[in-house]
Parts: C-alpha cells; sequence; structure tokens
C-alpha cells in the first residue's frame, strides 16, 4: 500500500438525504469504492444536506401514503423496491425499502450530520442515521433519537442536543441544501469532486471506483 503523503487526495462532497434509498446505497457503494481505490487516492468523504422533500411537516407523513400518491403505478412501485434491493447488494449489505412507515422532516438530521463532521464522527453518524431509518424504522426527527444516534458515534449527546435546537443552526443547514438545489441537484445521491466535477447515481462499487478516477483526472487537467 501507498503511503498517504504519496497518494492523491480527494474531497468528496456526498450530497445526499437519509430518507433517500438510493442514497443508503450509495453510501455503502461510495465506501466500499474508497476501498477498492486505497493504494491510488487519500478520498476524503463530507457528507452535505439535500432535502428531497423540504416541504414535508415537522411531524411527518405517511410514507406509503405519499408512495402511492406519487407513484399511483403499484407494478412500478414494487419493481422500484425490487431495483433497491438488487442495487443494495451489489453493494454489499441488504435492507428492506418497505421497512419505513413515516417521511419525516430531515433537517434535524442534516443538523447532526454537519455537527458530526466537526467532530470527526460524520461517517458513523451517517452510517448510524441511514441504519436507524431504513432498517430499524426509527424516528430521525426525534431530538432523543438523534442525541442516542450522537453519543453511539463518540459525541457529546448534550453538546448535540444544543446544537439541534439552535434556530440559527437550523437556518443554516437549510440554506446549505437550497442552495445545492439552487445550483441544479436534482437528484441525490450526487458526488462533487475536489468542489470541481460533479455525477449523479448510486452506482455499483466498481462503477463508483471508476466515476471518482475518471472526476480525479479531471479535477487535475490530466487527460
Amino acid at each position: 500500500m501507498s503511503d498517504s503523503s504519496e497518494r492523491t487526495r480527494l474531497l468528496v462532497d456526498v450530497i445526499t438525504d437519509p430518507v433517500c434509498p438510493w442514497c443508503y446505497v450509495g453510501l455503502h457503494g461510495f465506501l466500499r469504492a474508497r476501498d477498492q481505490l486505497k493504494d491510488e487516492f487519500s478520498v476524503l468523504p463530507r457528507l452535505r444536506a439535500y432535502q428531497l422533500n423540504p416541504d414535508t411537516p415537522e411531524e411527518g407523513v405517511d410514507r406509503k401514503s405519499y408512495y402511492e400518491k406519487k407513484f399511483p403505478d403499484t407494478e412500478k412501485r414494487e419493481e422500484m423496491a425490487h431495483q433497491l434491493r438488487a442495487a443494495a447488494i451489489g453493494a454489499g449489505f441488504q435492507f428492506d425499502p418497505a421497512k419505513p412507515t413515516r417521511l419525516p422532516n430531515t433537517l434535524l438530521a442534516h443538523q447532526l450530520i454537519r455537527l458530526s463532521h466537526y467532530d470527526g464522527a460524520q461517517e458513523r453518524v451517517g452510517l448510524a442515521l441511514f441504519a436507524a431509518y431504513w432498517d430499524d424504522g426509527r424516528d430521525i426527527d426525534d431530538v432523543d433519537t438523534l442525541v442516542a444516534i450522537a453519543e453511539s458515534a463518540g459525541m457529546d449527546g448534550e453538546n448535540a442536543r444544543a446544537i439541534l435546537s439552535n434556530a440559527t443552526n437550523r437556518n443554516d443547514v437549510r440554506q446549505e441544501a437550497e442552495a445545492f438545489r439552487a445550483t441544479g441537484v436534482s437528484a441525490v445521491p450526487t458526488y462533487v469532486v475536489n468542489e470541481r466535477h460533479g455525477f449523479t447515481g448510486a452506482l455499483p462499487p466498481g462503477r463508483m471506483a471508476d466515476a471518482l478516477r475518471e472526476a480525479a483526472k479531471l479535477t487535475s487537467g490530466a487527460h
């Protein structure tokens, strides 16, 4: 394995939302791709806020009803679920995309993700949030739940609780999510490499590794 000082540094902004099932697949695929690239690059992920459903009320909505209205074709919904399960297996894990019963507003979850970056716990918190929602059906818009996730990732629970109740911090996170939408991000997961070149999609690990290699060439000016 190459010394870390000899490897090219790739800062990868992973624009994501915990209630997006493809983001769950994409995060696992990205982490497996990073493992494949460990001898070539020092890949530093940074999870960034995006809300697929920014108008979701604070109390959340019934997820089944929401998706039945958004995708009225039953066969299409079942096919999407099948594709998600297959993609997850390709990314090295399994989950049931039908398990969560509520669709929460994810602004509080994004506040925790942002805080965890400064605590050096973002990867642990990100994975824990996705697992809490998709695997355990937990309410990731509940402060006590989020504080417990923070503590399980080694963060200070009381500091997390204070940040989650901070209106200024919440507005900053909301503006970050809105800014990505304003710059043209319309689907997640989206990956932006070295703040210059982006691509979208929950790619399988091998294709994800290739996309990151290509992005590295583009951001370095190589051809």
